[in-house]
């Protein structure tokens, strides 16, 4: 016969012993299944972050890589550390707890594909701990070209990003005056939609349409380019076309006569790449160097 009765206002409370210990025993067990989450939220809580599931970009990494890893270096996310027992899983380290396994990133995977968090704090080799995934937060960089807007994640040693002109980590601000080729701060923002379709660039054919100047001694060149697919015979024959009055991408110099396309005939070969909005699908074509080059004029050797 079950002790477990209800009883109504005004009547007496009489609980015996089996019962009362059910009630402890059924106690102490939901407490023992919530610690492992309240422990996550108060550590997140403390941490700055909110919740136990990445929210606020924040994420818990466990450090694989054979290497403690210090504050603001870059490791790649493999796998999920804990796997969900069964597909109903409704409670358990898997539900409860997002924890990436963080490796030393590889080029064809983390890199080419973005797959990478930035520490919060120093891991110890196997040890887990906050990794950000998407978010603004401070990274070391080398920069490798100024029209560089986006950061990939190092290729091995995860210690500096490097610069980018594609990618899903953009580069907010970089420390000023620090040489190109050279390790600077800078703040990133993690996970930008990704306009770019492939890092590869693609081969066209451009002709000079616009603009009033080459560029000389204290003047910048700001000439325009007709851009047609690499199967164009001229400006006019063959190939499709890609823009016009386009301006190049790739940083021209301050000053200083260029080279530049003629604007009839075979043209010249450049490159670019095509981007998609992530908002509407469309696609652009991006010119990044119409193959411009300095001016050089033969000195006379005195003879």
């Amino acid at each position: 016969m079950s002790t477990m009765k209800k009883v109504s206002t005004g009547d007496p409370l009489v609980i015996p012993a089996n019962t009362y210990n059910a009630f402890i025993d059924a106690a102490t067990d939901f407490q023992q299944r919530i610690k492992p989450r309240q422990k996550l939220e108060q550590s997140m809580q403390s941490s700055g972050a909110s919740g136990g599931r990445g929210q606020g970009g924040v994420i818990w990494v466990k450090n694989d890589s054979p290497m403690d890893c210090w504050r603001y270096f870059i490791l790649g996310i493999e796998d999920s550390v804990h796997e969900p027992q069964t597909i109903m899983d409704m409670e358990g380290s898997f539900v409860d707890q997002i924890v990436f396994s963080g490796v030393f990133p590889e080029l064809d995977t983390h890199v080419a594909m973005d797959k990478h968090a930035i520490l919060l704090e120093p891991i110890r080799a196997g040890q887990v701990g906050r990794a950000m995934i998407q978010g603004v937060c401070q990274v070391r960089i080398i920069i490798t070209d100024e029209t560089h807007q986006f950061a990939k994640a190092p290729v091995g040693f995860p210690a500096i990003m490097a610069s980018s002109a594609t990618g899903s980590t953009q580069i907010l601000w970089s420390q000023p005056d620090v040489p190109i080729g050279e390790p600077c701060w800078a703040i990133v923002k993690l996970g930008v939609p990704s306009l770019v379709d492939t890092t590869a660039m693609i081969p066209c054919k451009v002709w000079q349409d616009g603009g009033s100047t080459d560029g000389d001694a204290t003047t910048q060149c700001d000439r325009t380019y007709f851009v047609k697919t690499i199967d164009a015979y001229d400006e006019e024959e063959d190939g499709t076309i890609l823009g016009e009055e386009m301006t190049p991408l790739k940083q021209r110099p301050a000053a200083g006569k260029l080279v530049t396309a003629p604007v009839t005939g075979d043209g010249i070969i450049g490159s670019g790449y095509y981007v998609t909005n992530p908002y509407d699908g469309a696609r652009e074509f991006i010119l990044y160097d119409a193959n411009e080059a300095l001016a050089v004029e033969v000195c006379d050797d005195g003879e």
